[in-house]
């Protein structure tokens, strides 16, 4: 029987059949590679019979044969249209995508599920990630409900985070969490030498290694947060903002709206003025390789977003279209403790609950507002704004600060 997809690199532009994990093409490590749907059945899009589950997507998700698909409880969180924000922005259609209502109170939930999916229908028991925080405490709770086991290595500079989240995660109601699913590897100083201790235990083990941008099936499952806002608006946004790391979730942003419509929206990809690497390459001050850039002193408490490397996503975001990268909080930690009351009232003043809108978001609202002032958007265009997590103060004066 023919598959309803296939993985198309897009450098060679090989074909791939799936039936094994596949990081990138052959053809060079940044051959990305793409799901791509053929025969897609529209009249069963989306599917009614699995209601807010993000399953009811599953014609334009590479699963094949839905006794494999795991369920996280990923759901609907449906837009918040803002009247507030509106009047204080000036433009007429704002809305906040609030994702901080998922399982582990982030969108990376959206992740895990796809991820998980895929590897037990290939017939996968274990995989290797890393993480620093949210995707690791995802893959973690995915991996016990999935009934695989997940090696996750962290490095040292986040163990106490990641400590707190963990502990978090196992004590919270309904996460399922089982610890002999998992396996914590406490390996290297900084998050890129866990990456690299990770991949290096992947390879000796023979197992799918989960991380960042070329790992499809993380795109494929994020993108479920885009086809619930085509999905809202009845068609595509002018314009899609968010804090920006390696570009996931735009990238994964855009490749759903390719899926349902063919073309893509513009994109705002806001960085922390103190570590904005992709904004400094975006802005022509970076000559060479931009994978050689690293922010030398990070100044801001925006950890979630704040890569202080430019990692090799950089040129793909700029191939998907209109990407404006901005940085915002000019002046660093200071500049952040200035703005972050303002922006958080923001958020509660429209309708997102206490606490439900993360340093993150507080980034990709204060974009928002940049790209509006400087002209960028106009005052017609629709606006969605991504609320990617909840607040998490893990750093002590700033706790001090917004209580």
């Amino acid at each position: 029987m023919a598959r309803k997809f296939y993985r198309k690199c897009v450098k060679c532009g090989k074909i791939y059949n799936p039936g094994t994990h596949i990081r990138n093409c052959e053809c060079d490590p940044e051959g990305l590679l793409p799901f791509v749907y053929e025969d897609v059945n529209w009249d069963n899009y989306p599917d009614p019979k699995y209601g807010d589950s993000v399953w009811r997507f599953h014609e334009i998700l590479p699963i094949e044969n839905m006794e494999y698909a795991v369920e996280l409880g990923v759901k609907k969180e449906h837009l918040i249209k803002c009247e507030v924000i509106a009047k204080e922005f000036g433009i007429q259609d704002i809305y906040i995508k609030v994702d901080s209502l998922q399982p582990t109170e982030s969108f990376k939930d959206r992740e895990a599920f796809m991820t998980f999916s895929c590897l037990k229908e290939m017939g996968y028991e274990e995989l290797v990630a890393s993480s620093t925080g949210d995707s690791g405490i995802a893959h973690c709770r995915g991996a016990s409900i999935a009934g695989m086991r997940v090696h996750m290595f962290i490095p040292q500079n986040a163990r106490t985070r990641w400590e707190e989240l963990y502990d978090r995660m196992v004590q919270m109601e309904g996460n399922r969490f089982n610890p002999d699913c998992v396996r914590l590897h406490y390996s290297g100083v900084t998050f890129d030498e866990a990456i690299a201790n990770a991949c290096e235990f992947a390879e000796g083990k023979k197992l799918p290694l989960e991380y960042w941008f070329y790992n499809q099936m993380r795109i494929e499952g994020m993108k479920t947060l885009c086809l619930e806002v085509l999905e809202d608006l009845g068609g595509m946004p002018d314009w899609y903002i968010q804090g920006l790391g390696s570009g996931t979730g735009i990238y994964s942003f855009n490749k759903g709206c390719l899926d349902v419509y063919g073309k893509s929206p513009r994109f705002g990809g806001v960085q922390p003025w103190g570590c904005a690497p992709m904004v400094l390459a975006s802005r022509g001050l970076v000559e060479g390789k931009v994978g050689n850039l690293v922010v030398d002193h990070m100044d801001t408490y925006v950890i979630g977003i704040g890569i202080p490397k430019i990692f090799e996503s950089y040129p793909h975001l700029v191939s998907i279209g209109t990407v404006w990268f901005e940085d915002v909080f000019k002046g660093g930690k200071r500049a952040e403790i200035r703005e972050f009351p303002r922006l958080l009232e923001l958020y509660r003043a429209d309708g997102v609950p206490e606490g439900k809108a993360g340093l993150e978001s507080l980034a990709a609202l204060a974009g928002a507002e940049k790209l509006i002032k400087m002209g960028k958007i106009q005052p017609e265009d629709t606006v969605v704004v991504a609320c990617t997590g909840r607040m998490r103060l893990d750093v002590p004066e700033l706790k001090a600060e917004l209580e």
